[in-house]
């Protein structure tokens, strides 16, 4: 059964799908295209490409088998890491390439989207609606601009495709249109876990515009074919045939609960009670729909404030159920009232916060997909209200364009704000004033470039705001040790340390202000401290190689050394290090081989070549 609509047999309508689709392509480019101008943002950014070695690495036979075995920031989806890999192969660190391969992934999800909803309902001004929502609305920024959000534009892609598939295979049931449509999920699935939610959405769909569920001794169209049949348990059929997706999304989901628990991204019912959960997912719920209608005051952090208002709660639970009921109600004569409206409340269960991770109370890239529901909902039943009163089909028009119109300029103003750090957090201060984590980034923005000047009172917002902020004493600490002599910088170490004992990166900024203190006994400890904690902690092994070349004692700096090739083989400074240990040892030619090495990695260091020299000039005496 298909949508009312236009027929995709029609000829005037398959004459205007190409038109449409160029128009969608290019309303799409243009409103992203300055972000192929933006930098990397200090927000994840660094974990996904920046800071990454084995994404750095490039597409090699070990990063790709990494890939697929590692839970590296909190999550298995090798597919990801593969496409920051050939970004990285294609543009090296030009952000401007990363952010192109983003919106064109973005593009080609829209288009998809269109011509999959299209070719469903046969209703193609309502599918280019549902398209161009998607493809512009200002909540969708964060996805398409953030680079390390990726992961959110991939699977939105397998997403739509899986879909695409799931129709293709519905009109003509085979197997190997089945296994089609297997190999598309898992796709998506090794983009972003979030589309475990995919079986449901399948589902809902053979409800409508399919109508798998209508009784075929029933005329289409009437209101019996669009009731569920429990009689004949085709329903039950159904069900079956979704199973193994439900499967593979149920491995998903504990693969993705053991990565985040390993990860420490997992937060505790102690921290966060369940009825707090509860509430605030309720209230969520309420807060996507209204930014979704006045997209407004948009931040890429939403800090988690605790127990919600009970005013706030009591409107979520009233509109939520309020709706929900109007939809059952409506569901023989409108069914994209409820398909729509089930897309928006299931696909956002994974990440509405029952089970919490991270600190946020909510975020904008988690409606990249479950917005379409809404968008569905708004697109047909629009079209419903035309055919019933045709006199209001042009106000009805003109608001759509007037609407889309609005967005189009807050998305614009929404791409520029993630031009580099700065703008970013800003953005998200004046968004929402108490928010200690867009003043420590800002301040960690500065802290990179040694204007500790302005950095400082970033750091000491965060920390007014946030008194057990261990990143914000962090920040101090650093800012105190670049003075001479660090005062202070040992103390908001220890800060630092206090809330947070596993902190590495304060862990390793302390060892460091150890050794150049000379305190080698201390810095020892704090570094035999990292490696407890990270085995294959690189910068732990280089400075135990300097304190114990320092100290003389020369196997077990060689030791260290090797460790830090080992984790990392195109580290020059450690090369550099174990040539002077072994020129040391008298092991000349060892020595020289390092040095090369080295030279080779960092051709412009002068320090190497003065090695290499001087071990060269030794040898040949």
């Amino acid at each position: 059964m298909r949508a009312s609509g236009f027929s995709m047999a029609d000829r005037k309508c398959l004459r205007l799908v190409l038109p449409i689709s160029l128009l969608l392509a290019a309303i799409t480019l243009s409103l992203y295209w300055p972000v192929q101008y933006f930098d990397f943002v200090n927000f994840d950014d660094d974990v996904y490409v920046t800071d990454n070695r084995q994404v750095l690495g490039g597409l090699s036979m070990e990063n790709l088998t990494w890939s697929f075995t590692t839970f590296h920031a909190g999550n298995w989806h090798p597919l990801t890491w593969i496409s920051h890999m050939a970004d990285v192969e294609a543009y090296g660190l030009d952000a401007g390439g990363h952010h192109r391969t983003s919106l064109l992934i973005h593009t080609a999800g829209a288009l998809l989207l269109f011509l999959v909803l299209s070719g469903m309902t046969g209703a193609l001004w309502c599918s280019a609606l549902v398209a161009v929502f998607f493809a512009i609305h200002p909540l969708h920024v964060e996805s398409v601009a953030w680079v390390a959000e990726r992961k959110d534009v991939l699977s939105g892609f397998f997403w739509i495709l899986t879909i695409g598939a799931y129709t293709h295979y519905v009109r003509h049931p085979t197997p190997w249109r089945y296994l089609l449509v297997m190999l598309s999920f898992v796709m998506g699935l090794q983009s972003k876990p979030m589309i475990v939610t995919l079986p449901f959405v399948l589902l809902l769909l053979d409800y409508w515009p399919l109508g798998r569920f209508a009784d075929p001794n029933v005329a289409a169209g009437s209101r019996a074919s669009r009731t569920f049949v429990f009689v004949n348990k085709k329903w039950l059929l159904l069900v079956v045939e979704k199973l193994p997706f439900c499967f593979m999304a149920a491995m998903a989901c504990l693969v993705t609960l053991v990565a985040q628990k390993e990860a420490g991204a997992l937060w505790s019912l102690e921290r966060i009670s369940l009825a707090t959960r509860l509430a605030n997912a309720s209230v969520s719920y309420l807060e996507y729909i209204l930014k979704m209608l006045w997209p407004v005051d948009l931040a890429v952090f939403y800090p988690y404030a605790g127990m919600p208002p009970a005013w706030k709660i009591a409107a979520a639970l009233l509109f939520l159920g309020s709706i929900s009921c109007l939809v059952v109600r409506k569901a023989r004569e409108m069914p994209f009232l409820l398909v729509g409206w089930l897309w928006y409340l299931g696909t956002l269960v994974p990440v509405i916060g029952i089970v919490q991770v991270g600190s946020q109370s909510m975020a904008d890239r988690y409606t990249y997909v479950p917005l379409v529901g809404l968008f569905i909902a708004l697109a047909w039943g629009s079209e419903r209200f035309i055919a019933r009163w045709p006199k209001w089909k042009r106000p009805v028009v003109l608001g759509s364009l007037v609407a889309l119109s609005g967005l189009l300029f807050l998305a614009r103003t929404q791409v520029e704000v993630w031009l580099n750090s700065v703008t970013l957090f800003e953005q998200a201060i004046a968004a929402q004033e108490f928010n200690p984590v867009a003043h420590q980034k800002i301040g960690e923005y500065y802290l990179k470039r040694n204007d500790c000047r302005r950095a400082v009172p970033h750091f000491l917002k965060a920390i007014e705001m946030k008194e057990n902020y261990p990143y914000a004493f962090h920040g101090l600490g650093v800012c105190a040790a670049l003075e001479t002599p660090p005062a202070g910088a040992l103390y908001f170490f220890r800060q630092a340390l206090q809330i947070d004992p596993q902190l590495t990166r304060t862990i390793l900024s302390r060892g460091v202000l150890l050794m150049r203190l000379q305190r080698y006994a201390e810095a020892e400890d704090d570094f035999r401290k990292l490696l407890r904690i990270d085995p294959s902690h690189e910068a732990a092994h280089t400075n135990l190689g300097l304190i114990f070349i320092h100290l003389g004692k020369l196997g077990e700096a060689e030791v260290h050394m090797n460790e830090a090739l080992r984790v990392n083989p195109r580290n020059a400074e450690a090369l550099n290090d174990l040539g002077l240990i072994r020129m040391e040892q008298g092991r000349a030619d060892e020595a020289i081989a390092n040095f090369q090495q080295a030279l080779a990695l960092a051709p412009q260091n002068t320090a190497i070549e003065k090695n290499l020299r001087q071990v060269l000039a030794n040898t040949a005496k």
